[in-house]
């Protein structure tokens, strides 16, 4: 469950605009310290605050050369901050496959310095299939433009943005894992 996440994540990751060709200047440009800022889904149960897909993104490390990404996160159970790591596999040049929460497969559609977005598609341990955008970031918000271009990339897929959740406001975990 948990590489599911990290591959959704890393999928968004390296992701520009519909898609990203991870390349190895690309890979470390994710490689590193990452937050999560909003998550938006078709299922806003899934992301709510008794949601099952709620990753506190801490860290990222791209290994091209072995076709890998680990995500590193915390998820908070019972008001407690829990550390997780996710492998995703490389399935093509913008695409990953985790396993938190189900099966992801994470395609990053927009990367720069300071945020990058992933798409996932999430099919959960019973079988439902849940469309995800997430914006991760590094700071503690996201740009105005920035953000304006997260809803835009939303719209695209047909994720409803009324179900946006702000994680910047109740991310208390620690800093690393």
């Amino acid at each position: 469950m948990k590489t599911l996440l990290l591959t959704l994540l890393l999928g968004l990751a390296c992701a520009h605009q519909s898609s990203v060709d991870i390349s190895e200047e690309l890979c470390s440009q994710l490689s590193g310290e990452w937050k999560t800022f909003y998550l938006v889904s078709t299922n806003a149960e899934t992301i709510s605050s008794k949601g099952w897909f709620r990753p506190l993104l801490r860290n990222v490390d791209v290994d091209e050369e072995g076709g890998t990404i680990l995500f590193e996160f915390f998820v908070t159970i019972r008001g407690k901050c829990v550390g997780h790591r996710d492998r995703g596999i490389k399935l093509s040049d913008d695409r990953y496959l985790t396993s938190f929460s189900g099966k992801n497969e994470v395609q990053f559609v927009d990367v720069s310095d300071d945020y990058f977005v992933v798409y996932i598609i999430n099919k959960d341990r019973s079988g439902n299939v849940n469309r995800i955008m997430g914006m991760f970031g590094k700071g503690n918000e996201a740009d105005e433009e920035d953000f304006e271009k997260f809803l835009d990339l939303a719209r695209e897929k047909d994720i409803p943005i009324h179900n946006i959740v702000n994680y910047i406001n109740f991310d208390n975990c620690p800093a690393s894992l």
